[in-house]
C-alpha cells in the first residue's frame, strides 16, 4: 500500500524520560503521607491537626518533585516538565545538552535543569563495568575463533563459517547509563532537526551550536503541582493558628 502524495506523515511519538527511582520513591512517600494524614484526622480529630497538615505538605512535595517531573523528546522539540514549571524547547533553540552533576539543556542565553533525567555516578560505573565485561567477552571469543581457524587451516574455521556476528544497531547506546543514553538520544534528534532545517552542526562534545533564528524557549507554571503545595501550606498555617 502506497501513501498518497501530499498526505501528512504519521506523527512521531515523543520519547518519555522519567527517573524510575524518583517516581517510585515519590509514589511511596505520597501514599504513605496521604494515608497517615487521613488516619490522624480520623483517629485524633483536631488534636493532631498540625501533624496531619505537615504530612499533607510532604505528600504535595513528593508528588511535585518525585512523581510529576518528566521530559518528552519529540521530533521538533524537547518538553521539560519540572516540578514547578514546564519548559518547551524547540530543537532550534537548544545549543547543547550535558549530563555532568545534573542534566542541563542550554539555549543561547539560558540553561535549564531537567529534573526527570537523574545523573548517577553509580549508574555510570555500573554501565562502564558492564561494557568492560562485554568487551572482555568479545576478546575471548575472538581469541578462541582465531585458535579454531588456526587448527582448521583456513580463514573459515570449522565448516568455513567463521565468526560473522555484527553488533546490533543501538547496542552501544543501550550500554550507557540512563543520563548518558538520554543525552545521546536527544542529541540525535537535535542533529536530525538541524539537518532537516539545513543548519550547521558543531562538535556535540566540545562546542555549542548557534540557535536557529526565532527559536526560543517558552515557560509555563505547573498548576497541578503549585495548587496542592499552596493548599497544603495554607492548611498548615491554619492548623498552627487553630491548634
Amino acid at each position: 500500500m502506497t501513501t498518497p502524495t501530499g498526505a501528512p506523515e504519521p506523527a512521531e511519538k515523543p520519547t518519555v524520560y522519567r527517573g524510575p527511582g524518583a517516581v517510585i520513591g515519590g509514589a511511596v512517600v505520597l501514599v504513605f503521607c496521604l494515608a497517615g494524614s487521613i488516619d490522624l484526622l480520623v483517629e485524633e480529630g483536631t488534636a493532631d491537626i498540625v501533624g496531619a497538615a505537615v504530612m499533607l505538605l510532604v505528600a504535595a512535595f513528593a508528588f511535585a518533585y518525585g512523581v510529576y517531573p518528566a521530559a518528552f523528546s519529540g521530533k521538533d522539540e524537547l518538553v521539560v516538565r519540572n516540578p514547578l514549571r514546564t519548559i518547551t524547547l524547540p530543537w532550534g533553540a537548544v545549543t547543547r545538552l550535558t549530563a555532568q552533576l545534573s542534566f542541563i539543556a542550554y539555549t543561547g542565553a539560558q540553561k535549564y535543569t531537567v529534573w526527570a533525567v537523574p545523573v548517577s555516578i553509580r549508574d555510570r560505573r555500573k554501565a562502564e563495568r558492564s561494557r568492560l565485561r562485554e568487551l572482555a567477552k568479545q576478546q575471548r571469543e575472538e581469541q578462541r575463533g582465531q585458535s579454531r581457524r588456526g587448527f582448521g587451516g583456513g580463514g573459515g574455521g570449522f565448516g568455513g563459517l567463521g565468526d560473522s556476528r555484527t553488533p546490533r544497531p543501538g547496542a552501544d547506546i543501550e550500554r550507557l547509563s540512563y543520563a548518558d543514553q538520554a543525552t545521546a538520544e536527544m542529541n540525535a534528534r537535535r542533529v536530525a532537526w538541524r539537518q532537516r532545517a539545513g543548519l550547521p552542526e558543531a562538535d556535540l562534545e566540545r562546542e555549542r551550536v548557534d540557535p536557529a533564528d526565532g527559536a526560543r524557549a517558552s515557560l509555563a507554571w505547573n498548576l497541578p503541582t503549585i495548587v496542592p503545595i499552596a493548599a497544603a501550606v495554607i492548611f498548615l498555617v491554619v492548623a498552627i493558628i487553630v491548634h
